[in-house]
């Protein structure tokens, strides 16, 4: 069928068309009336790549698309989950919110599983959505406008939440796992420097006996050059015994002055002991370690002092290290606040998502029209007319001669026909 005998079946049997495209567009406008309406609210999130409330490191900078990519479907995923679905379910309390149930479609149904089936359909009335930025959108599907964006801004309020949830119950875990680390960890320090302590007392008590075995006596310039003058004395002394006797008056005023030598030198001696044994003291890590490697050098050899010290030493470190770790995960434990922001919270929606009446009405129109050509094509194959010179052709497979308008005027001539086709036409009987 050429489009020229198309058009022409069309304009005859343009009531069928007709009836067939008003038939859908009805149809159609009639079920979208009818079809119960759906409306959609959605919130807006905003996930930032920092934590300001942690003594921590802080989230690192996601720079790679693979990884930012990852982790906004992680939120998606968290938001997405039954945790926080359950989490709305219980804050808005729609166990016992009967229209609640009636717009959710949940009926008939026992009050041991309630709160699941809530939950289930949450999760599908639920759609999130991400880009390539730092926001994430959560649309809620549901028949009532007010309830639709009830909804969106539970989730949103339950996700953050669950991720403020998710940071801070860790972190109690650990600070109280620290806590009861750091007291074996003390014990373990308090033994050692008790161990210290006693064998400290052990070789000071031994170096009170000897203090010229302190190596602060033994570098002291002074006392050196009063041990030499005292040993010159000594030597002179000797000599002054063989020349003169012990009873001349030179050995005796050298007896006198090598007395006193002696006693500056114990003098001296005691003095730099003395403020020896008062350099310790609290103080810092590094002071304590300070002291007890000055005190290390002035221990006598052979002593367990060096091993001691460094248990002591090891012992500090892990305490003070499982300390900071504890203090962090205290701080860290009374966070108020994650790195979820509401950008923009759902508004009632004033119009439906669903029914689109304008969409259907262009979606039947199109399909009313194809439906009134596919009926006007088929009518003309099952009952034939003759509309057109080529219908007559087609018909009677007979060459055409010429064609006469409605006015019987002659509107044209056909070329004359060749031999064989005026052997073709029918004699007169």
């Amino acid at each position: 069928m050429s489009p020229r005998q198309f058009l022409l079946a069309l304009r005859a049997r343009f009531r069928v068309f007709a009836v067939s495209l008003l038939a859908v567009v009805l149809a159609a406008a009639v079920a979208s009336y009818l079809m119960p309406k759906s409306y959609r609210a959605t919130v807006s999130l905003l996930v930032d790549a920092k934590d300001e409330q942690s003594m921590g490191e802080a989230l690192r900078a996601l720079g790679l698309p693979q990884e930012h990519l990852s982790y906004l479907q992680t939120q998606a995923d968290i938001l997405a989950s039954p945790k926080v679905a359950r989490r709305v379910v219980e804050q808005l309390q729609l166990a016992a919110s009967p229209g609640a149930l009636t717009t959710l479609a949940v009926t008939g149904v026992d009050s041991s599983h309630l709160e699941d089936v809530l939950v289930d359909r949450l999760q599908h009335a639920l759609k999130v959505e991400t880009s390539q930025s730092n926001v994430i959108q959560g649309t809620i599907t549901c028949a009532d406008p007010r309830l639709a964006a009830t909804l969106a801004n539970a989730f949103a309020t339950a996700y953050v939440d669950t991720m403020l949830e998710l940071r801070v119950a860790p972190n109690r875990e650990a600070a109280a796992w620290f806590d009861e680390q750091l007291k074996g960890l003390r014990a373990s320090l308090e033994e050692a420097q008790r161990s210290l302590r006693a064998d400290q007392d052990a070789s000071q008590q031994q170096l009170a006996r000897h203090p010229e075995r302190l190596p602060q006596v033994r570098g002291d310039g002074f006392i050196q050059q009063l041990r030499a003058e005292l040993l010159h004395g000594q030597e002179k002394l000797r000599e002054l015994s063989t020349r003169y006797g012990v009873n001349h008056p030179a050995y005796q005023a050298q007896v006198s002055e090598n007395r006193e030598l002696s006693d500056r030198l114990q003098a001296e001696v005691s003095k730099v002991a003395a403020g020896t044994g008062d350099s310790g003291g609290a103080g810092s890590v590094d002071q304590r370690a300070a002291s007890r490697q000055n005190a290390a050098s002035s221990q006598p050899a052979g002593t367990l002092e060096p091993v001691l010290q460094h248990n002591v030493e090891s012992a500090e470190r892990a305490y003070d290290t499982a300390l900071q770790r504890y203090i962090a995960s205290q701080v860290d434990s009374r966070a108020s606040q994650t790195n979820v922001t509401v950008l923009s919270p759902a508004a009632v929606p004033l119009n439906a998502y669903r029914p689109n009446i304008r969409l259907n009405l262009a979606l039947a129109l199109i399909t009313g029209l194809g439906l009134g050509c596919a009926l006007v094509a088929l009518l003309e194959n099952l009952d034939p007319r003759v509309r057109c010179a080529e219908d007559l052709v087609s018909a009677v497979q007979l060459p055409l001669l010429a064609v006469l308008s409605n006015d019987g005027k002659r509107t044209g001539l056909l070329p004359r026909p060749t031999a064989p086709a005026l052997r073709a036409l029918p004699r007169p009987g």
